[in-house]
């Protein structure tokens, strides 16, 4: 949900002196450049770039306040309705799993996987595996086994935890608590440069002629380094830990315990981004809703100024030709063939009049309030392009 928060001209102008720009931004809940904009906008003037580098008696004076005391608003999440950010654990309490050294009754995503990588052609150094269709793994045919084995004990302490792992469109999904996120494992290789191959030895006596062999020869070659690490593919609020590696100080299956006990934290960084995603969604909604309520309004205020300007014209037209019909008859000349002529007329006249006047004619037309549906497009157009030059009595 969003709170609006509030503050006049001079509050925003002492705050924006008293504290950076970065920091009284995020203690706001906007960006800094959207707080920026706001003071550029109630004319607040800013301090210079390198304001808070100098020590208080090197900085420039602080200008004058604006004059206009008005309001400065700003819509902003509301802290209390998003989810709290889960404390990591004390690195005591990091769980310990057991490895084993061989792979035992593998897991079916591991045994099908297996069977595929045992099957794989190696490109460029790497097993060539569909992804999508078993769990993802980026390695070199050397590091088969030990890749089973890390996936076999990730995935079974996972299951364990109450967790769902699945090979899904594209990658392999871990659910946690809610969250969905992929994970990976690869190996980092070592390219080698080729040497260039001979060119062939010209035989004594036959034309020369191009030798396009040597184009298709491969010019590096790659070798496993062992060096695997595993990633977390995860678009999660806050910052958290994703990627585990080999490294100097401990192999990736000394790692496992934490990387499984980082899972909640990340699955809920995951649900917090999706629900903030989701309220975004919901006010785009509403403000798009809310647009296209104040256009039907305008659109069914310009339908009725439409009609209000047709019935004035038709109204005044009515009085001007009574007006006219009264002033025939005044100066009508007095003899009888005259007198008959004008009466046939002035009943004609009047007839026609009353088909004109709309208080006669029609007058629920006049004070109704309903419109009908039309081009909305075009009467808009038509509607808007009269404002837009004359205003809406014109």
């Amino acid at each position: 949900m969003y709170i609006v928060k509030k503050f006049t001209t001079k509050q925003m102008f002492e705050m924006v002196w008293q504290t950076p720009v970065l920091i009284l931004a995020k203690q706001i809940g906007v960006s800094d450049v959207g707080l920026a904009k706001a003071c550029r906008k109630a004319g607040i003037v800013l301090p210079p770039r390198g304001y808070w580098a100098k020590t208080e008696s090197k900085r420039p004076k602080k200008p004058k306040p604006p004059a206009t005391d008005s309001n400065i608003e700003f819509r902003v999440l509301d802290p209390a309705s998003l989810p709290e950010k889960p404390k990591p654990a004390p690195a005591a309490q990091r769980s310990s799993i057991e490895i084993p050294t061989t792979l035992s009754e593998p897991h079916p995503l591991v045994k099908r996987w297996l069977g595929a990588a045992r099957k794989a052609k190696v490109v460029e150094g790497y097993l060539s595996l569909s992804r999508g269709e078993v769990l993802d793994a980026k390695i070199s045919k050397g590091e088969v086994d030990r890749c089973a084995i890390l996936f076999d004990t990730l995935i079974k302490e996972a299951e364990r935890r109450g967790y769902v792992c699945q090979v899904g469109p594209g990658q392999t999904e871990l659910s946690v608590l809610g969250g969905q996120m992929g994970i990976s494992i690869r190996e980092r290789l070592e390219r080698h440069e080729l040497p260039r191959p001979e060119p062939k030895a010209m035989k004594p006596g036959r034309p020369w002629k191009l030798d396009l062999s040597t184009m298709s020869t491969p010019k590096y070659s790659w070798s496993g380094t062992g060096e695997l690490s595993l990633h977390i593919d995860a678009r999660t609020d806050y910052q958290e830990r994703k990627n585990w590696k080999d490294t100097k100080t401990g192999r990736l299956e000394t790692k496992l315990g934490s990387l499984l006990d980082a899972l909640p934290r990340i699955s809920a960084s995951v649900k917090s981004l999706r629900n903030k995603h989701e309220e975004w969604r919901r006010e785009s909604e509403r403000e798009e809703a809310e647009r296209q309520e104040r256009i039907a309004l305008d659109h069914r205020s310009g339908k009725l100024r439409t009609r209000l300007m047709e019935k004035t014209v038709n109204w005044e037209r009515a009085q001007r030709l009574r007006a006219l019909i009264n002033a025939t008859i005044q100066a009508a000349p007095e003899d009888e063939q005259s007198q008959q002529a004008l009466a046939l007329w002035v009943a004609w006249a009047r007839e026609q009049v009353e088909l004109l006047d709309p208080l006669i004619v029609d007058f629920g037309a006049v004070t109704s309030m309903a419109v009908s549906e039309g081009n909305k497009a075009y009467e808009g157009s038509m509607y808007w392009r009269a404002k837009d030059d004359q205003g809406w009595w014109g």
